[in-house]
């Protein structure tokens, strides 16, 4: 019974704490199939996940330079190759816990084709080390994203309005703004940042007091889409009370600079980002690290 505990722990993320414990105590740890195995999946993923970022970069530089193959090939298809790999992880993954459970070792174990050396395995092990603790501090920072900014469109300095589309969380908007969130609460305190969902009136609240609004959406033909799939135009700003402080309105969505005429003129007098074409999501990613901080701090 034991046994089976352990083999099953190794399919769990408990390989390291196994390893370490076995390199303190100076003892030689087994290497059995089940171990193998699990070490050779956390390597399998790793590989799927860099075929997925190195897909969705070719992807977001041919969205840069040459819109009209996005016509040809999916914007999707990263992902659609990303579910395809993780689905085999999963396959590979519940089989092994199967396996550990009722004691069976397939026939052609993964690890032959992965980590037949001894250095792979110990690369292995690191990379494994390395991901825990990478997705512990990922958590923590996440946790903190969400934990500093308002979650309604409360009286704040800077602003971050979002379509999740339904399906995607708040926190991944706070965490892709921490950076422009840190900032804002170093100069104007706790409660100066607000990440809340795209509407009209969260998008005509910001506006009103706002020093710095980022409007994360769709976009195309110039106008935005707001959350729950509602166009929104230049020319629904009439009458909306633009706040004098405001400096700066970053429009993610596509297309939105064939209006950005328009935008500046019915967001003056702030300074208005917008993109003449697709715009990909590696170049926001780019402007939040990069660009975003220093424009928060400029912000009078």
């Amino acid at each position: 019974m034991r046994e089976k505990f352990l083999n099953i722990s190794f399919y769990l993320g408990f390989i390291p704490f196994y390893w370490l414990y076995n390199i303190i105590r100076h003892r030689d740890y087994r290497r059995g199939y089940h171990y193998l195995q699990a070490i050779a999946l956390n390597l399998f993923f790793f590989y799927s996940f860099i075929v997925f970022v190195i897909c969705f970069i070719i992807h977001n530089l041919i969205m840069y330079y040459n819109c009209s193959l996005t016509s040809v090939i999916p914007l999707e298809l990263s992902f659609y190759i990303l579910g395809i790999l993780v689905f085999i992880c999963f396959i590979i993954w519940l089989e092994g816990i199967i396996a550990a459970i009722i004691g069976y070792m397939p026939k052609i174990p993964l690890y032959l084709c992965i980590i037949s050396k001894t250095t792979r395995i110990n690369y292995s092990i690191y990379l494994i080390i390395i991901r825990h603790i990478l997705v512990i501090l990922m958590i923590i920072l996440i946790i903190h994203s969400a934990s500093i900014t308002q979650s309604k469109a409360e009286e704040a300095e800077i602003f971050m309005l979002y379509d999740d589309m339904g399906y995607i969380p708040r926190e991944v908007f706070t965490f892709g703004f921490y950076r422009e969130s840190l900032v804002a609460i170093n100069r104007w305190g706790e409660n100066s940042v607000a990440i809340v969902p795209l509407n009209k009136n969260t998008l005509n609240y910001a506006l009103s007091n706002g020093r710095f609004v980022y409007i994360a959406s769709h976009g195309a033909n110039g106008y935005i889409v707001l959350h729950g799939g509602d166009l929104f135009w230049p020319y629904d700003l009439e009458g909306t009370h633009i706040s004098s402080t405001l400096q700066y309105v970053y429009l993610s969505g596509c297309d939105t600079g064939l209006l950005h005429d328009e935008w500046e003129s019915a967001l003056m007098p702030a300074y208005v980002k917008t993109f003449d074409r697709l715009s990909a999501t590696i170049e926001h990613i780019y402007w939040l690290i990069v660009e975003g901080p220093k424009v928060i701090n400029s912000l009078k």
